[in-house]
């Protein structure tokens, strides 16, 4: 309607009157996303022993690293991981809109990416996650890892047995854990690429340990009758009694 209201102004009083029918009211769920725990649980629980477990925990570790969408993910070749003269490697991630961006790898990712793009063979113009029978791993293909691993674990983790955890709770996960780690969200918007950081104002508001430190810089009321019981006068309970 803004769009209608800038190329045809003949229709401003429609679009006016469009424009005042209020939005449905939905209901707004709380951000999922894993604790420290859960996700060390998730990856312990990858057969590294096999190549398809190694092809899992190196796919755990990328969505929790750069907090990519699993879009993105699939799509990463090897001339995407940039290996800088220090050991590092720096992801370079083709985001939505054709919009670049590259984020920093931990030592552990890094390690475990050459590993695996050397044990594999890759080269520049390869996928990095391979499927079965196809060019490189799907959507479903990654989903299906990810939901084969939680049921494994969740066996002995409680906590994750009331989560659904789908490829985007990483990048959810992600988001959280910086935010925890004191970063400001204007380079957490950055990291995951939103471009606006409205976007990103919704981990603050999921992140309850924020609430608890905002809590704690409150005073509590000092009443003297804050843990006194009320005790009704004796009129109160004649009048009580005779009803």
């Amino acid at each position: 309607m803004e769009y209608v209201s800038y190329e045809s102004p003949e229709y401003l009083e429609i679009v006016r009157k469009v424009k005042w029918i209020p939005f449905r009211n939905v209901e707004k769920k709380d951000v999922c996303y894993l604790t420290r725990e859960e996700m060390d649980s998730l990856l312990d629980a990858c057969e590294t022993a096999t190549p398809q477990g190694r092809r899992d925990y190196l796919m755990l570790l990328l969505l929790y690293n750069s907090g990519m969408r699993v879009s993105e993910m699939i799509s990463i070749k090897g001339k995407d991981a940039l290996i800088t003269g220090n050991g590092l490697c720096h992801l370079r991630i083709m985001g939505k809109g054709r919009k670049e961006r590259t984020v920093p790898l931990w030592l552990t990712t890094t390690k475990c990416l050459v590993g695996y793009m050397h044990e594999n063979g890759i080269q520049r113009d390869d996928y990095l996650l391979s499927g079965r029978n196809v060019e490189h791993l799907t959507r479903s293909g990654v989903r299906y890892r990810i939901d084969s691993i939680v049921k494994r674990v969740s066996t002995h983790c409680q906590s994750l047995q009331n989560k659904s955890v789908s490829p985007h709770v990483f990048r959810h996960s992600t988001a959280m854990s910086l935010l925890q780690s004191g970063i400001d969200i204007s380079t957490i918007a950055i990291w995951l690429g939103h471009e606006s950081i409205e976007t990103t104002h919704k981990y603050m508001v999921a992140d309850i340990k924020l609430k608890e430190n905002a809590l704690k810089k409150l005073h509590e009321p000092e009443s003297s009758h804050a843990n006194q019981r009320y005790h009704a006068t004796d009129d109160i309970l004649q009048f009580l009694n005779s009803l």
